[in-house]
């Protein structure tokens, strides 16, 4: 049994989800459907990029990633499939599988043949995550190949997730998630902060921050999350909504001696 998981930006709210997973149960019923998150931040690629570059480490081998945070859906961008290791991905060609890719290593893309596929005739160009992504997904859950469903393309859209500027007592990066805690996460790479103490800003707030090693510290804490990247916790508060950090927002970090 394949498991598909999905990536989207659709909420749970509407009937997308769903549908979605009615087209693959339609197709392949013994696909397991599961999900990385469907909140990813509205039309925000690389936010979803990032998410799907943390959940990859620990999706099982062999499994096929569905990711639909499309801004562009019906416009001329591709809809593609990617083979990277034992890993598929199927949706938009935006940089959205990039990052999860230059983790696993070498790679192969298709683009989706809509003609062939017979997806063209029922695509109704506002909705590829249930007429064109789902329907290739669980297509490739129940065994057709790559080379049925699409021809070899060439190159792929590319976000770059780690654009860090470091000095000699300087860091700075970008806010990459707030999680529902209010713990900010960043691009920063832990092993890069070398201090006990940081002058912390976000837009025109400005904190200082201490080492510590889990969240029982006291004010504002500079932790090493899970993914190994640096985190901004507040203790048993919310860092985001104390520096009124959002999704994308520059974040420096100033050593303290």
């Amino acid at each position: 049994m394949t498991s598909i998981y999905l990536l989207t930006d659709f909420g749970n709210d509407d009937y997308y989800v769903g549908a979605m997973k009615g087209v693959i149960r339609s197709i392949c019923p013994s696909a397991n459907i599961l999900t990385i998150s469907n909140g990813v931040r509205k039309f925000n690629v690389k936010h979803g990029a990032f998410l799907l570059w943390q959940a990859i480490k620990w999706i099982e081998e062999g499994s096929i990633v569905l990711g639909v945070v499309d801004p562009g859906v019906g416009t001329a961008r591709d809809p593609i499939i990617i083979r990277a290791n034992s890993f598929t991905f199927v949706g938009p060609d935006n940089g959205l599988f990039w990052p999860a890719i230059e983790e696993l290593g070498d790679y192969e893309v298709y683009k989706i043949d809509l003609i062939s596929t017979g997806l063209y005739k029922r695509r109704t160009g506002t909705f590829d995550g249930r007429d064109v992504f789902a329907p290739i997904a669980a297509y490739i859950a129940c065994g057709k190949s790559l080379d049925e469903l699409g021809f070899p393309k060439r190159s792929i859209e590319i976000i770059d997730l780690w654009k860090v500027d470091i000095k000699e007592g300087y860091l700075r990066g970008e806010v990459m998630n707030v999680d529902r805690f209010g713990n900010i996460v960043t691009n920063i790479k832990w092993d890069a902060l070398r201090a006990e103490r940081a002058r912390i800003k976000v837009k025109n707030v400005i904190a200082q921050g201490y080492m510590a090693k889990n969240y029982s510290g006291k004010g504002v804490l500079m932790l090493k999350g899970s993914t190994g990247l640096l985190e901004i916790s507040l203790a048993r508060g919310s860092a985001a909504n104390y520096f009124e950090a959002d999704i994308g927002d520059p974040i420096s970090l100033e050593v303290i001696k």
